[in-house]
C-alpha cells in the first residue's frame, strides 16, 4: 500500500449503488476500496478485518430511521475511522443529528462525483466537509446559537447623547454625518461609540442595532 493511499469501506443496502461507487472510486488514483457492507453490523465486521481509514456511509431517514444512530455506534467503537455520510436529505435537523453522531463529512447525493472526491480529500486532511446547501444552513444555525449566548446589556440607562448616537448608528449614518449632526469631531464620535459599545456589552455595530430594536429605541 502506498503512503498516500486512502483505504475506503462502502456501506449501502443497495448492491447497484455499491457497484457504481466502487467503479467511480477505483478509477481514481490514491483511493482503494477495501470492503463493502450492507448494514451497520456488517460494517463493523468489515472495519475489524479490513481496517479502512474512511467509511462512505449511506444515511437515509426515509428508509432507515436508525441510520444516524448506527453511524454513531460505528464511530463509538472505531473512533479513529472517519465517516462521510452520503444522503439525499438536506433538512437541517437531520444534518445536525449526523454531525452530533460524529461524522466528518456530509455529501448530498445529487452532486457529482467530483464533490465526493473533494469531500474525501478534505476529510482526510482532518477538516470537516459539508455540501454547500447544508453548510449554509449549519452556519446560520451556529451563528444564531452563538449570538444568542452573547446578549447585550439590557435595561441600561442611556444619556440623551448616547441615545441619539445609538439612533444614528442604527440608522446607518456614517461617522462624518454623526459628527456634523452632533457638532463634534469624528474622533470624538469614535470615542463615544466605543464607550457606548462597552457600556452595552456589544461587540459590533450589528449588536448595537439589535439592542436598539429590542429596547424600542428604533423601529425594525
Amino acid at each position: 500500500m502506498k503512503a498516500t493511499e486512502i483505504n475506503i469501506l462502502l456501506v449501502d443496502d443497495q448492491q447497484l449503488t455499491l457497484q457504481g461507487l466502487r467503479q467511480l472510486i477505483e478509477a481514481k488514483s490514491g483511493l482503494t476500496i477495501v470492503g463493502e457492507a450492507f448494514s451497520s453490523q456488517s460494517a463493523m465486521e468489515q472495519i475489524t478485518t479490513s481496517a479502512p481509514q474512511l467509511v462512505l456511509m449511506n444515511i437515509d431517514p426515509a428508509k432507515d430511521e436508525k441510520s444516524v444512530e448506527n453511524t454513531r455506534c460505528i464511530l463509538a467503537k472505531f473512533p479513529s475511522v472517519k465517516v462521510i455520510a452520503l444522503s439525499s436529505e438536506t433538512k437541517l435537523r437531520f444534518v445536525l443529528e449526523a454531525l452530533h453522531a460524529g461524522i466528518s463529512g456530509y455529501v448530498v447525493k445529487k452532486h457529482g462525483v467530483e464533490e465526493l472526491f473533494r469531500a474525501i480529500h478534505t476529510v482526510m486532511a482532518y477538516d470537516l466537509y459539508l455540501s454547500p446547501e447544508v453548510s449554509a444552513e449549519v452556519t446560520k444555525c451556529f451563528m444564531k446559537s452563538y449570538l444568542g449566548l452573547i446578549r447585550p446589556q439590557a435595561g441600561v440607562v442611556l444619556s440623551d447623547r448616547e441615545r441619539s448616537l445609538l439612533q444614528m448608528i442604527a440608522g446607518g449614518k456614517r461617522n462624518k454625518e454623526m459628527a456634523e449632526e452632533m457638532a463634534i469631531g469624528i474622533k470624538s464620535v469614535e470615542t463615544y461609540r466605543f464607550r457606548l459599545m462597552k457600556k452595552l456589552r456589544c461587540n459590533s455595530v450589528a449588536e448595537l442595532v439589535r439592542y436598539a430594536i429590542s429596547e424600542g429605541i428604533v423601529q425594525a
